[in-house]
C-alpha cells in the first residue's frame, strides 16, 4: 500500500473541506483560542484563503488532510497539518514535516508550530522529529514549538 502523500497547492472548495476538517478535528479547542486571539470564524476562513498557502494532502489517491504554511523571514510557521481520521496514525505527518524541512532548509532558520496540550500524538512527534517548546501561550493551552535547520554546505 502506498503511503507516500502526494501535497498539491489547495484551490476551489478545497478550503472549504479544510476548514470543516479542522472544524471536526479540533473541535476541542478551535473556536475558544480563536476567541481569545480576537479572530471570528469568519475572519478565520478568510485568513486561510488569504495568508500564506495551504496544501492537499493525497494518499492512494484519496484525499487525505491539508497543511497551511506561511514564510516569515527566516521562519516557515506550520499554522496547521490535519488529517483525516482513517489517513492518521499512518505516518503522513511525519513525511509533510521531514519533506518540508527538506523543501525549506537554506531559505529559512527554522520551523515553527503551536500544539494545543490536547494533542499528544502530535506533540510527541514534533518532540521525536527534533522540535522544542520555546515559547507558552497558557491563555489559549498552546505550547510554540520550533526546530533550527542546519545549513546545506
Amino acid at each position: 500500500m502506498n503511503r507516500i502523500p502526494v501535497c498539491r497547492p489547495a484551490s476551489g472548495k478545497d478550503y472549504d473541506e479544510f476548514l470543516a476538517l479542522l472544524k471536526q478535528e479540533a473541535s476541542e479547542y478551535l473556536e475558544r483560542s480563536l476567541e481569545l486571539i480576537g479572530l471570528t470564524m469568519w475572519k478565520f476562513s478568510k485568513a486561510i484563503r488569504t495568508v500564506g498557502e495551504v496544501f492537499r494532502i493525497e494518499c492512494q489517491s484519496r484525499p487525505a488532510g491539508y497543511y497551511w504554511i506561511e514564510k516569515r523571514g527566516n521562519v516557515l510557521h506550520i499554522h496547521g497539518i490535519v488529517l483525516r481520521p482513517e489517513f492518521q496514525g499512518m505516518g503522513i505527518a511525519g513525511s509533510i514535516m521531514t519533506l518540508l524541512a527538506e523543501n525549506y532548509r537554506g531559505e529559512v532558520d527554522l520551523i515553527e508550530l503551536g500544539v494545543h496540550d490536547s494533542n499528544v500524538r502530535a506533540r510527541e512527534l514534533y518532540q521525536k522529529l527534533g522540535y522544542n517548546v520555546v515559547k507558552r501561550m497558557d491563555e489559549v493551552g498552546f505550547d510554540i514549538m520550533q526546530k533550527r535547520l542546519a545549513n546545506p554546505h
